[in-house]
């Protein structure tokens, strides 16, 4: 029911199209384990990363320029028409902050983790191409990413949502770096598909349905893994860890 309700949620951040030479991979059947991360995986860039509930002034935002970016991005998918899911390496459609997209690999999940009072309902992780990028959209993404991009970037987009199922408040901060088997960490603060405001209170049974969206420089035929972060998941009212960091690690198997 939850991986159904987060499709129809996420729906606008995908589109269709034709099959081509990229590597699609199953992991239904493959159970994920979380385990305690070590710290030299946890990045301090991302253990707070976004804006807390104080800048808000009398409901009024008060952004930064990061904040400005995420908002700007925001609107732009107001703007596009919803489209149907790229499932399948090779798939083409329409990037949804304007300009072509490309799917190269895909790990589907479908999988639900619980972790302490949290449940991390995990989606699937995909590795894309977008072209033709709007001069609009690639500043504000430029923002975000913390370095500049050209009209044509590839980057991985993690969709996922968690859920608190207790009664308890929980804080949580989600996703806390990415890494992978290739190059340098990603910090989540380099998230260019979060939202200007982050909800990271989770007051009772709750569920909140998150795309993650980072650039990826490397080569796209050398990944092969992924590693999640999470952050520690703390009473939100004592302010005590109830759960360290965690993280998990997805392969990005060729399947011929």
């Amino acid at each position: 029911m939850f991986i159904i309700q987060l499709l129809v949620t996420l729906v606008l951040l995908s589109g269709s199209g034709n099959a081509d030479y990229a590597s699609s991979t199953n992991l239904e059947n493959t159970s994920l384990h979380t385990r305690t991360a070590s710290p030299e995986l946890v990045l301090e860039s991302g253990l707070k990363p976004f804006r807390s509930e104080l800048t808000y002034k009398d409901l009024k935002p008060d952004y930064n320029a990061f904040e400005q970016a995420a908002s700007n991005l925001s609107d732009k998918l107001l703007e596009n028409t919803s489209s149907p899911i790229l499932s399948k390496a090779g798939d083409t459609g329409i990037f949804e902050y304007g300009g072509q997209l490309k799917l190269l690999k895909t790990v589907s999940l479908d999988q639900s983790i619980a972790v302490g009072p949290l449940t991390i309902h995990l989606m699937d992780v995909q590795l894309l191409e977008a072209n033709d990028i709007p001069e609009d959209t690639r500043k504000n993404i430029s923002v975000l990413n913390q370095q500049d991009i050209a009209s044509k970037m590839t980057y991985i987009k993690i969709l996922y949502s968690v859920e608190n199922t207790t009664d308890q408040n929980i804080g949580f901060y989600g996703l806390n770096s990415v890494h992978l088997n290739t190059g340098n960490p990603t910090s989540a603060d380099r998230n260019f598909m979060r939202k200007p405001y982050i909800y990271h209170q989770y007051n009772g049974v709750v569920m909140d349905n998150i795309a993650a969206g980072f650039v990826y420089t490397g080569d796209p035929d050398k990944l092969e893994s992924i590693e999640l972060v999470f952050n520690k998941i703390y009473d939100y009212d004592t302010g005590k860890t109830i759960v360290e960091p965690t993280s998990l690690t997805i392969p990005f198997e060729t399947k011929d």
